[in-house]
């Protein structure tokens, strides 16, 4: 494939430039590790994709990152990895994209799909399909025979309708290559890791939740500090063998919308999922699915040597109204 997802050059230049990127239908964040930092201010509520946020910690070489328990896997080349994401039709037996950093050549070596919690699906590729005048503009699967996209059957198994999947080229990355999930749904943060993760920022936990967890141990988690006033603090956490990682998402709340619009200032666990947790050379790589209100966020991480890193990518899907 000729265009890559993640050139380490340019995307290790960007993320030293560059601040806060442009704000998405998630409301104005400002990332930082810093947790008494205030949110930008909210960007205008609007019919727009999604648009991404992008955490400043410079990304770091970083294998050593990787746990003992994961070195039976084969490292992803993070260099040759490519985003493009598709939603499933209602029957859930083809795929049409809706976000694509390939060239149409790259698109019809598409063979593979994986969805929520690393399920990975054998595809192949169909046509290119041109929107109609009946397009609602929604990427959703009531309008899939109207949007534009590139289109991909699947071979042997049902997908989930409507759901969000990582399209990719099985040589580049297969099942082989992602953490087991062995847990799935939500739990509630055990006392001994809330007791760790405020001796390490200083603040107390309003609530948090486990996500997901993986067959070396490793466990992404969503928590919630106290608020400070209008000042609200939600962290990504990844725990691993080796400690304890954060990509804090701190915002200023208006009392209807916080993190998401209209989202009441409230965190909900179940809107998050993971589509899968693969090491590379660089550090952990997770891609997860946020939904809101209005539509979805695909935010993609990067574990470093101190922390985590959102990277650069507008990948959202507009669905409302539904």
């Amino acid at each position: 494939m000729k265009n890559k997802l993640f050139p380490l050059i340019s995307i290790l230049t960007l993320l030293t430039l560059l601040g806060t990127a442009a704000t998405c239908n998630m409301c104005g964040i400002n990332l930082t590790t810093d947790t008494t930092t205030t949110a930008t201010t909210k960007s205008d509520e609007s019919e727009s994709v999604v648009e991404s946020i992008v955490e400043t910690t410079t990304i770091e070489t970083a294998e050593e990152t990787i746990s003992e328990s994961s070195q039976d896997i084969e490292l992803v080349d993070f260099s040759e990895l490519v985003a493009i994401f598709a939603i499933a039709n209602n029957p859930g037996d083809k795929l049409i994209t809706f976000y694509s950093d390939a060239d149409e050549a790259g698109l019809k070596e598409i063979n593979g799909a994986i969805g929520e919690d690393g399920q990975f699906y054998t595809i192949e590729y169909v046509k290119k399909q041109a929107s109609n005048d009946q397009d609602s503009f929604r990427v959703v699967s009531d309008n899939f025979d109207n949007m534009e996209g590139y289109i991909y059957s699947v071979i042997g198994d049902n997908l989930v309708p409507n759901n969000t999947y990582y399209l990719c080229n099985s040589e580049v990355i297969n099942k082989e290559d992602l953490l087991t999930t062995v847990s799935t749904g939500t739990e509630v943060l055990d006392q001994d890791t809330k007791i760790q993760i405020e001796d390490i920022k200083g603040r107390s936990l309003q609530e948090g939740w486990l996500i997901d967890k993986y067959s070396d141990g490793t466990q992404v988690l969503i928590v919630v500090f106290e608020p400070k006033g209008n000042n609200l603090l939600m962290s990504i956490v990844l725990k691993t063998a080796d400690g304890i990682k954060f990509l804090d998402y701190p915002v200023v709340s208006d009392g209807q919308s916080a993190w998401r619009v209209d989202d009441g200032g409230k965190i909900y666990p179940k809107l998050f999922s993971i589509l899968f947790a693969a090491p590379t050379k660089e550090g952990l790589l997770l891609v997860i699915c946020w939904a809101g209100a209005e539509g979805e966020n695909t935010i993609i991480l990067l574990e470093n040597a101190d922390g985590l890193s959102q990277l650069p990518y507008e990948i959202g899907r507009y669905w409302s109204p539904i």
